[in-house]
């Protein structure tokens, strides 16, 4: 395993973080038990997790499968995001404290929030996220799905109130989905600000693995270009068996090339796939440069910085009784 920092000052993480979305709920309590025993013995120390409007009880099932797995507080990352369903009533202080019960813990590495919508002040949503670090219920705050301006935007102002600094972007990065991170802008921000990424979306909900037609709810097709992707599926099945890899694992290694990344966010129900994953890390070390190359004509027009998320309701329906 590979540990980065998270941005100029973050703490270290593993070079794979595991996701929570569509995971916890889909297994048994004792497969995620086995699946977190075998990601620790994998070295990867990096939980991306938080509350999901249709999955409410993600953090307490994986607060607990922790609490099995019984690692020291010490051995591990956890990544929580905050979300604006039900702010400003729902300040990002309480969603935060709310989470923390329902882990069972009482501070995280890294705090995100969502993207501002249209007519939040940036400046307020950092100075409230940056107040989290000054409390010390995380140790660094970073953006998700933010514009690349916003992220400048609050950095500054973070910097002329003498707040703590935003240290990472968790962005949509993939192969095909390639054209803000690996834009001249994105690039110049890191450069300027000691930003990293989290890069989440690096398969596309699977589709990038070969599943053209996943089952699940996955991430917003921003820019419409994911029928498009699924056309390059036999070039990109070509191009693994050159490295003899599975597509899975070069869409992996695509993103962990990219010095700009300081971790990859999978999703995965199956410790088979969790050690394919892993595998890519060789992968990427031994053969990126040559990788990003051939896989270069796969990037799409058409991907753009993503819109604010509409969703308002703290619970989707089927969680509320009547």
């Amino acid at each position: 395993m590979q540990y980065r920092r998270l941005g100029a000052s973050g703490p270290s993480v593993s070079a794979l973080a595991l996701g929570s979305w569509h995971t916890y709920r889909r297994l048994s309590f004792e497969a995620g038990v086995a699946l977190v025993r075998r990601a620790f013995a994998l070295g990867v120390n990096t939980f991306d997790v938080c509350y999901y409007r249709d999955q409410p009880h993600t953090e307490v099932l994986f607060g607990r499968i922790l609490d099995v797995v019984g690692r020291n507080r010490g051995d591990y990352r956890l990544i929580e995001k905050l979300w604006f369903a039900g702010y400003s009533e729902k300040s990002f202080a309480r969603q935060l404290d709310e989470s923390l019960v329902r882990l069972g813990r009482d501070h995280v590495e890294a705090v995100l929030s969502e993207h501002p919508r249209p007519g939040m002040s940036v400046e307020k949503l950092t100075e409230e996220i940056a107040d989290l670090v000054v409390r010390g219920r995380a140790d660094c705050w970073g953006a998700m799905n933010w514009s690349i301006d916003d992220i400048r935007r609050g950095y500054e102002h973070a910097d002329r109130l003498d707040l703590p600094l935003p240290q990472i972007a968790e962005l949509k990065y993939n192969l095909a989905r390639s054209g803000v991170v690996d834009s001249d802008r994105f690039r110049t921000l890191c450069a300027d600000t000691g930003v990293t990424l989290v890069a989440s979306d690096v398969l596309e909900g699977g589709v990038l693995a070969g599943n053209l037609e996943p089952s699940r709810g996955i991430g917003i097709d921003t820019g419409g270009i994911r029928e498009k992707m699924k056309t390059h599926q036999p070039r990109l099945r070509e191009i693994a068996a050159h490295f003899a890899a599975t597509p899975a694992q070069i869409a992996i290694a695509f993103c962990l090339a990219n010095p700009l990344v300081s971790a990859v966010l999978v999703g995965v129900t199956r410790i088979k796939q969790l050690e394919d994953n892993v595998a890519a890390l060789r992968l990427a070390q031994e053969h990126g440069a040559a990788l990003r190359k051939m896989t270069a004509p796969l990037a799409l027009l058409g991907h753009v910085e993503e819109e604010p998320y509409p969703f308002n309701a703290l619970l989707t329906p089927e969680f509320i009784s009547d």
